[in-house]
């Protein structure tokens, strides 16, 4: 399990890709989610690594 803050941006990365599949926003929208993706995996890191097992 990694620390908190320490998600490397890649793997954050590929959460946020596997999430919004064919997402035509703009950059600023998803940069918003990767925020509420990285909030919600310091509080459930278990599922983090569940979450990051299945869009891998």
């Amino acid at each position: 399990m990694v620390e908190d803050g320490e998600r490397p941006e890649e793997e954050v990365g590929a959460i946020v890709d596997c999430i919004l599949v064919n997402y035509q926003g703009d950059s600023e929208s998803r940069d918003r989610v990767a925020q509420a993706i990285l909030a919600w995996a310091a509080e459930h890191p278990d599922e983090w690594d569940e979450l990051r097992a299945r869009c891998q």
